[in-house]
Order: structure tokens, then C-alpha cells, then sequence
């Protein structure tokens, strides 16, 4: 088989793809919803709703380049390591409160 005409079968990378919604994975689209509600009830004013715009265009974006994205960005996060002063306040915190 010629290694420029490899066959890609629609069937798998539908099987392969992650929940989508709107353009966007649908973790990302809950995220960029509860931002949009957080801002909106912190500053009072249905304005702060249209926030949900450029960041779903960003999103939507991302996610054309590479569909897993945000499921790989999400586990980078989770595998990052702790603070340094973490043995001391036996969590990842800055400061003590």
C-alpha cells in the first residue's frame, strides 16, 4: 500500500471523536456556561452574558485544529504537580487562611 493514499473510514473517526456540542466538547461547553452565569451573576448585568461569544469562538477554533484539545489540556491540569509549600499547609494553597 502506497503510504500516500492511506483510507480513512468515516466510521472510526466518528467513534473516536468526543461528545460535541455547538462546535465545542461538551466539557468545554459547561465550563464557558457556568464562567458566562459566574460573571454574570458577580457584576448584575445581562451584558456580562455576552462573554459566552468570543469565548465559544475560541473554543470552537481550538477544536477544529484538534478535537481532543480541551480532554488533553483538562489532564495536563490534573497531572500537574502541587505547590511548593504544600507539606506545609497540607494543601495546595498560597497562603494560610
Amino acid at each position: 500500500m502506497d503510504a500516500a493514499r492511506v483510507e480513512r473510514d468515516p466510521l472510526v473517526v466518528g467513534m473516536t471523536r468526543p461528545l460535541m456540542m455547538f462546535g465545542v466538547t461538551y466539557s468545554y461547553f459547561v465550563i464557558e456556561g457556568m464562567a458566562a452565569t459566574v460573571l454574570f451573576l458577580m457584576g448584575n448585568n445581562l451584558l456580562y452574558l455576552l462573554i459566552v461569544v468570543p469565548l465559544h469562538v475560541l473554543g470552537v477554533l481550538l477544536c477544529k485544529w484538534d478535537a481532543r484539545f480541551f480532554d488533553i489540556l483538562f489532564r495536563v491540569a490534573q497531572r500537574a504537580r502541587p505547590v511548593r509549600n504544600r507539606p506545609l499547609y497540607r494543601c495546595n494553597l498560597y497562603v494560610p487562611y
